[in-house]
């Protein structure tokens, strides 16, 4: 893993296309290479045996590109035991709509690019939703959210994890979406909800994700833990309010449980990404590496608004075992 810290480092594309997006405030979520190959955070979910430090992953057959207005948001593959759906930067239909409705709208453009894909909102394992000025409506965008799944039976089919951020975007969108879906040719694929030991569920505050979800081949197993902050043990109340070192401590026994509860380890961790409400917060999440032999640049690094003002810290990762 190599340590991002500046937010132009999250941006995808060719180079023209990063050239015309960069600001280094603002982070974008993108897909590259229609012709077939896979942005870098897309190569763990390919099962079959890759070369060590690959510079480019063809797939046999290619990816297939999903294209909306010009732009390749989603790319569909596939392996011998499932297809795979990967969603970025997808955008609702109309920039210039009230934010409440620009929610609402971004889910059935995802369920389109899906259909595209022959899945539907059940095949999907993970999401991501960047929402600018995400404490001021995070309440409209859950009751958005949770308003969909509802009239899809997301929740009971497969409550997918997730990662809902502060971030404005390079489009002038109120929110923008990624997603990860799975479509299993046999039984010897499956997803799973993962509950987290130390968090309540987040539905019992009436937050639409689970804690961590995960995907089991017969080769592996890779987990997805949903960005994680403190919160009060069976509670939804924030933990350790402006205290930022009390927080990572919290949040990272929290995330090392839900490892631990399948059998993983911190060694384990294929992807991470930290979420800094303050860039001086770095100080404490670096402190706390150190204190445990963790290298520093055991997750990407970006500054961003969590969902509640009384947050300081927040991180995602996926691990992978054989």
């Amino acid at each position: 893993m190599v340590a991002v810290n500046t937010a132009t480092e999250f941006l995808w594309g060719t180079p023209d296309e990063v050239g015309a997006r960069m600001r280094p405030d603002v982070p974008s979520f993108r897909l590259v290479n229609p012709a077939g190959d896979l942005p870098p955070a897309m190569r763990e979910f390919v099962v079959t045996p890759m070369p060590s430090a690959p510079v480019e992953l063809k797939l046999d057959p290619p990816a297939k590109p999903l294209v909306r207005n010009g732009r390749t948001v989603g790319c569909v593959w596939e392996d011998s035991r499932a297809v795979y759906c990967s969603l970025a930067g997808v955008l609702p239909p109309d920039l210039a709509a009230p934010r409440g409705a620009q929610a609402a709208a971004i889910f059935p453009e995802m369920e389109a690019l899906l259909a595209e894909a022959g899945m539907t909102f059940a095949h999907v394992v993970r999401t991501w939703l960047y929402i600018d000025r995400v404490c001021e409506w995070y309440g409209e965008f859950n009751a958005a959210r949770s308003a969909f799944f509802e009239s899809r039976n997301v929740f009971n089919t497969f409550l997918p994890a997730s990662t809902g951020i502060g971030s404005a975007n390079l489009d002038g969108a109120a929110i923008t979406a990624g997603a990860i879906a799975m479509k299993p040719k046999d039984a010897s694929v499956r997803a799973e909800i993962v509950e987290s030991p130390l968090q309540a569920p987040a539905m019992a505050y009436r937050s639409s994700f689970s804690r961590a979800a995960e995907i089991l081949w017969p080769e592996r197993r890779l987990l997805f833990v949903s960005g994680t902050a403190s919160i009060q043990p069976n509670s939804h109340d924030v933990a350790f309010v402006g205290d930022i070192e009390k927080q990572v401590d919290c949040t990272m026994k929290a995330v090392y449980a839900i490892l631990e509860s399948r059998g993983y380890g911190w060694k384990d961790v294929s992807r991470a990404i930290v979420y800094l409400k303050e860039p001086s917060f770095r100080a404490a999440w670096q402190a706390w590496l150190a204190a445990r032999g963790l290298p520093g640049d055991f997750a990407a690094e970006t500054v961003c608004d969590v969902c509640r003002d009384e947050w300081l810290f927040e991180i995602e990762l996926d691990a992978e075992r054989t």
